[in-house]
């Protein structure tokens, strides 16, 4: 079987990864990840084997938001952690077919200088509709698009992506769909929508928001809506809990693992492994998430979120998505009664609903990206003429 390596650097890149990696299996290829952040378990929930290092550093993949970040990270043994990457990532490459990128300019070049040829990118962070002009400023920039045309395929998040990559010097950039839209996985979740979803998210700013969440809950209790959160991945030991609150395990690994419980009587549940359901059953969101925030969205899910101290959903993070997901997404104070009203202006707005809906979908596109994707490296990978920078049609 050929053997593909694939590197990531992001939770959100790895669970695109992941939604890539099992089209490509179907199509007989064998995959071993590298995370470049994080411990990459959801390459390993899937099946796969992850490569590297698998270590958590105090930025949470934000290095670069200050040198406060970048001196934490350093001195937590980033260098040490990355030399080990650069080596896994070469001694795999030594028995491959090709690598896979899925992440920004960083992975990429990890992969051009130490992974093996032909390379391929799904560029899944760099927004053409979140880019902020500033200056000499590019949605990507001179260094990445050097490294793109070293790459046989390039597939961007949208279609503006690809228009703008042609234009300025990558022929064989793609859009070829959203890959986030595919990795909705999960058990069944035994609650009966519709819901109110919560997605404090996957870094240190979950525990920061969870709370407000929690209260907006107490003053949204006639909407008829039930409270869920998705939980992605942190310690709840880690978490002191929110003030009145009480968590209460069910005795159950997956699904409705946790129930909060308020003495007014107010009862929120904690789901883990349920990411699916609580999609498809939800009609509005409070988030400060990222990737689940954009995958909700593109389900017609509206979001109301606000920012938090960090790392991840900080006020320039919040705009920037806010940018991307346009009707799709309420910015609001970070306070409980702003967080409540803010989803009484979605629920009782049918007129609101549909724009939002149709904001996430214009932004995030159809399902299916990921075999799409797939099926094109496959072709690529057999065909003579790779790096043809012919677009299969959608």
């Amino acid at each position: 079987m050929s053997r593909i390596v694939l590197i990531s650097n992001g939770h959100g890149e790895d669970i695109i990864g992941a939604a890539l990696a099992q089209e490509l299996r179907a199509l007989g290829y064998t995959l071993q990840a590298v995370p470049l952040v994080g411990r990459g378990g959801v390459y390993e929930e899937a099946g796969f084997v992850v490569l590297g290092p698998r270590q958590e550093m105090p930025s949470g993949g934000f290095a670069l938001q200050s040198l406060a970040a970048i001196w934490a990270d350093l001195k937590a043994g980033w260098v040490s952690m990355s030399l080990a990457h650069y080596r896994a990532v070469k001694e795999a490459a030594q028995e491959a077919v090709a690598t896979l990128v899925v992440g920004d300019v960083y992975a990429l070049l990890v992969g051009y200088f130490m992974g093996r040829p032909p390379l391929f990118l799904m560029q899944c962070r760099s927004s053409l509709r979140a880019w902020q002009p500033q200056g000499w400023s590019r949605p990507y920039s001179a260094l990445e698009r050097f490294l793109m045309r070293r790459a046989v395929g390039v597939y961007p998040r949208e279609p503006e992506g690809e228009h703008w990559l042609r234009a300025h010097g990558v022929p064989h950039a793609c859009y070829l769909g959203n890959p986030m839209l595919d990795a909705l996985e999960g058990v069944p979740l035994e609650l009966k929508p519709p819901y109110l979803l919560l997605l404090p998210g996957s870094r240190r700013d979950a525990y920061e928001s969870l709370p407000k969440m929690l209260e907006a809950c107490r003053l949204l209790s006639d909407t008829g809506l039930t409270p869920v959160v998705a939980w992605a991945g942190l310690s709840l030991e880690g978490w002191s809990g929110a003030e009145g609150w009480k968590l209460e395990p069910t005795g159950r690994q997956e699904g409705i693992t946790h129930t909060l419980n308020h003495p007014d009587g107010t009862r929120v549940y904690l789901s883990q492994g349920a990411f699916r359901d609580c999609i498809l059953g939800a009609k509005v969101a409070i988030s400060t998430s990222g990737t689940a925030a954009e995958q909700a969205a593109g389900y017609g899910v509206p979001l109301v979120s606000f920012p938090t101290s960090g790392p991840q959903y900080t006020p320039a993070f919040a705009a920037q998505q806010k940018r991307l997901l346009r009707e799709a997404l309420l910015l609001v104070e970070p306070h409980p009664e702003a967080i409540a009203q803010g989803v009484r202006q979605f629920w009782g707005s049918p007129e609101l609903l549909e724009q939002a809906r149709a904001a996430g979908r214009a932004a995030m596109g159809v399902p299916g990206a990921a075999r799409r994707i797939a099926l094109e490296i496959h072709r690529q990978l057999q065909a003579t003429d790779q790096g043809s920078g012919q677009c299969p049609s959608r």
